[in-house]
């Protein structure tokens, strides 16, 4: 019998499936999707705000206490006002980018109030402390002396007026000249606060019985107590001093106050200045762990280079980071008895309590030193990097560094007077603000915005009305943004400004499925992108498209149409309520749109070969079943088949077929055997 010979009439019907993908002999269907690339999306700049006034101007405003921020991005500014002719607390509220009308803090005390400061929790919580006259006591002999109660009050989230006045200290503080708080707290309301009580108030400098003189003369007797707040009351925890009631203190002042900051967990960490008993000012910290103050260590050195330090370090500066490491700052006298020579700043580590060797400072490292340097400022960032702000010898510096080195100094400016430092992001950008003058002389506050990049912004704020600043304070919230705050103005004119920094939301990344997937599967998710002022919305950028925009949540679900087979780049674009964006880094995503492709063609001596292929996910075989019209046995499980036909007709080949994602079809095919 003469071989049978095949002519194909009809091509390509196919069940199920609206694309056709059968592909037959010389006859080939071919459909190519044009794609518009875009170019790449950078992230947006950090935003720095316009300055704002919140109070004045006018003669009553005596000075900015300072500014506190959550991470959630609320937060306030504390300042001190006349109201009745007496000193008062005020704050402004910050909340989605906005500045309230001033709120008076300590509604029903007689004043005059002094030592204002703030903290701020999640939610829009602020808590404020402050001092303020308690009782008059008298001694044989002597006039009346005024004894002064530490009070704080709290402004609830969605509240409109801050809560009663609460005792701090179970009892008083003395004269309250030394008391300079600090405070700080937890997203969840946990706070803590660092202060001094002068002991020996009514008779300075001359010691009680049992009181040890004075080690140099204006020295006095100074505990450096610590409380913790619970959101409802406080409790005291004790003196933090290494020697209480030993050895005398320097007398008080803003330079050597106490300092104190919490992690996201709740402990903190409370630094000092206290002499040692050869009567040389060191610097101190204890970790606080809930309500249990850890052991002394000492973070400036006794020794430099195998020279004795008989110097007094001072200006105590500290920065915690999310997970437990805190870097601490100070300055380090020069002259006689300073290995230095001049004076220094100096910066210690003491590592996360997640780690081993984390009880003991890793050694104070000498970062920068001059003929005269200021108090700096310090602020660190998860990954341990820091950076250190202060005055140095006429201009205004910086010094950036981590665990062992430090850079060399970059200056920012004339020095006009301390900076403040804002805070690192976790992505190693920073911003630093310090006072300076413009072009014409006229005073301001610059801002420099350091980006990951090593790209920067600077801006200059002032008030309407030009005047001295003062009072020059930073709230950071630890992600990069922070508030900013301080007085302008000649004491008739004097204004409470405002501003804020705002960063991008920070580095996200963008899942998808492992693997190919159907495109009706095709979802995606994202982790969230972390910010602090202003709401976060996403869109969707496929292959350079933008798919999707508006959306709050972290998923989204692709649509099938229009998502052709093969290898798609998708992004996600994180926007704040400012514009700024921040994108993803690319990620894959695979998909299978369509059923397998099915190949028939002709071989020779009356054979036909049917071929499914699948060039993405694959062909699923057990799905595969092939029939040739013949009444032979359809062939089950087998991607080519190689089929002759034994007498002449016309055949219909029926092909079912998936790929491995699911997708199915059912391919027709008449061929004609002569």
């Amino acid at each position: 019998m003469a071989p049978t010979t095949i002519a194909y009439d009809l091509v390509g019907k196919r069940d199920q499936q609206p694309n056709i993908r059968a592909r037959m002999w010389l006859t080939v269907l071919t459909c190519v999707a044009g794609v518009l690339l875009a170019g790449p999306v950078s992230p947006a700049s950090a935003l720095i705000a316009p300055a704002t006034v919140v109070a004045g101007p006018s003669a009553s405003i005596l000075g900015v206490g300072n500014a506190g921020i959550a991470p959630d991005g609320t937060g306030g500014v504390v300042w001190r006002q006349l109201y009745g002719g007496v000193a008062h607390i005020f704050v402004s509220r910050f909340f989605e980018g906005s500045w309230s009308a001033p709120i008076q803090v300590d509604t029903g005390q007689a004043g005059p109030a002094t030592f204002p400061a703030i903290a701020a929790g999640d939610g829009g919580e602020l808590l404020v402390v402050w001092v303020q006259p308690w009782a008059s006591v008298s001694t044989q002999g002597a006039e009346p002396q005024t004894i002064y109660q530490l009070y704080s009050s709290v402004l609830e989230p969605g509240s409109s007026g801050f809560g009663p006045a609460i005792q701090v200290d179970p009892g008083d503080v003395g004269d309250g000249s030394g008391v300079y708080p600090s405070l700080a707290m937890a997203p969840d309301g946990t706070a803590y606060i660092a202060y001094r009580v002068v002991t020996n108030p009514l008779t300075p400098n001359v010691p009680a019985p049992g009181e040890p003189p004075p080690s140099r003369p204006g020295d006095e007797i100074v505990d450096v107590r610590i409380a913790k707040f619970n959101g409802l009351f406080w409790s005291s925890l004790g003196v933090a001093n290494v020697l209480p009631g030993q050895v005398s203190m320097r007398k008080p002042t803003a330079s050597n106050a106490p300092v104190v900051a919490v992690d996201r967990a709740g402990d903190a960490l409370v630094v000092w200045q206290e002499p040692t008993i050869d009567g040389v000012a060191r610097i101190w910290a204890r970790r606080i762990f809930g309500t249990t103050l850890g052991n002394a260590l000492e973070a400036s050195p006794e020794e430099i280079d195998g020279q004795h330090v008989t110097v007094d370090a001072d200006a105590p500066s500290v920065s915690f980071s999310d997970y437990g490491e805190a870097k601490v700052a100070f300055r380090l006298a020069g002259g006689a008895g300073s290995p230095l020579l001049t004076p220094h700043i100096m910066v210690n580590t003491l590592l996360s309590k997640f780690v081993a060797n984390a009880s003991n400072f890793s050694g104070a490292m000498p970062i920068a030193g001059a003929a005269q340097v200021g108090a700096p400022s310090v602020a660190v960032d998860d990954n341990g990097n820091f950076e250190t702000g202060f005055s140095s010898a006429g201009s205004t510096d910086i010094v950036t560094g981590n665990e062992t080195t430090a850079g060399q100094p970059q200056q920012l400016g004339a020095a006009i007077g301390d900076p403040a430092l804002a805070t690192l992001d976790p992505d190693s950008g920073g911003a630093a603000v310090w006072p300076a003058t413009d072009a014409a002389g006229l005073p301001v506050v610059d801002v420099r915005q350091m980006f990951p990049d090593g790209g920067l912004q600077t801006a200059s704020l002032s008030a309407p009305i030009s005047g001295p600043i003062s009072t020059l304070s930073i709230g950071p919230s630890g992600e990069g943004d922070a508030l900013i705050a301080y007085q302008q103005g000649l004491s008739s004119t004097s204004q409470v400004v405002v501003s804020y920094v705002q960063v991008p939301p920070h580095k996200f990344f963008t899942f998808t499925p492992i693997g190919w997937v159907k495109a009706t599967r095709a979802r995606l998710s994202w982790d969230q992108a972390t910010n602090v002022i202003g709401r976060v919305t996403y869109s969707v950028v496929i292959d350079g498209q933008v798919k999707a925009s508006g959306l709050t949540g972290l998923a989204y679900r692709l649509r099938a149409r229009g998502l052709g087979d093969g290898i798609h780049h998708v992004e996600v674009i994180a926007t704040d309520s400012a514009g700024e964006e921040t994108v993803s880094p690319k990620a894959e995503l695979q998909v299978d749109a369509d059923p397998p492709l099915v190949t028939v063609r002709h071989l020779s001596q009356g054979r036909v070969r049917v071929r499914v292929h699948d060039s993405y996910s694959g062909v699923e075989k057990r799905a595969t079943l092939i029939s040739f019209g013949d009444r032979s046995r359809p062939v089950q499980h087998r991607t080519t088949v190689v089929h002759a036909y034994v007498r002449p007709g016309r055949y219909l080949i029926t092909i079912r077929c998936a790929d491995r994602v699911g997708n199915h079809a059912v391919d027709h095919v008449w061929v004609q055997a002569q």
